[in-house]
């Protein structure tokens, strides 16, 4: 928080001196401001980076133990279990990086870290149905957010054509953010493309 507002006093004070240069110099005051705000961005992907690395690694390290485990207990049967339960999983996110534009594969680690973070798994369905385009991606990230604040348990993501829809278990349904459908036994949310000559929107799956 003190690095922040550090920097937001620099950029503040940044954008004073600009105002108050001559005409000639306010383009070089600009251009300051531009890289110093590239500079700002730069680091907090870095940072971000940083804690997806972390949460994956730590969740490696917790599987892996898992499984040696098993073995030092003799159980070989139950750690070839687990064995294939992460090759399984760590083959299943290879899909996060097959022809998908890096800001979609950017998302999959980000909210894969997050929920991990949170004692939460979220599941990717029909990745072959996925359309990567930005409105998708902004509304995926936007319905996201809504459900990692109201799941307890796991998240299902399911790619649909042109869209995808969000199931979150809830037993009883206790909360329902704005734009979501109660279930008997959790809460929904969808979105698909309309049909040519419609506007795009959220959906609700019937």
């Amino acid at each position: 928080m003190k690095g922040f507002v550090w920097r937001s006093a620099v950029l503040v004070a940044l954008g004073v001196v600009d105002y108050w240069l001559a005409r000639p110099w306010r383009f070089v005051g600009l251009v300051i401001m531009m890289l110093y705000l590239w500079q700002w961005l730069a680091l907090h992907y870095r940072r971000r980076t940083i804690y997806i690395v972390r949460q994956r690694r730590h969740r490696l390290a917790n599987r892996l133990q898992l499984t040696s485990g098993w073995f030092q207990l003799g159980a070989g049967a139950k750690a070839e279990e687990a064995l294939a339960a992460l090759v399984e999983s760590e083959s299943d996110q290879s899909l996060w990086f097959r022809g998908l534009p890096s800001r979609w594969s950017y998302l999959f680690l980000r909210w894969d870290a997050y929920a991990e973070e949170r004692g939460i798994i979220i599941r990717w369905e029909q990745f072959d149905h996925l359309d990567p385009t930005y409105r998708a991606f902004w509304m995926l990230e936007w319905r996201l957010s809504q459900a990692t604040r109201v799941a307890d348990d796991d998240i299902e993501v399911r790619f649909v054509s042109q869209g995808f829809y969000i199931y979150v278990a809830q037993n009883p349904p206790l909360r329902r953010p704005w734009g979501w459908r109660g279930l008997r036994d959790g809460v929904e949310c969808g979105y698909t493309v309309k049909k040519r000559g419609t506007t795009p929107g959220t959906t609700i799956q019937t």
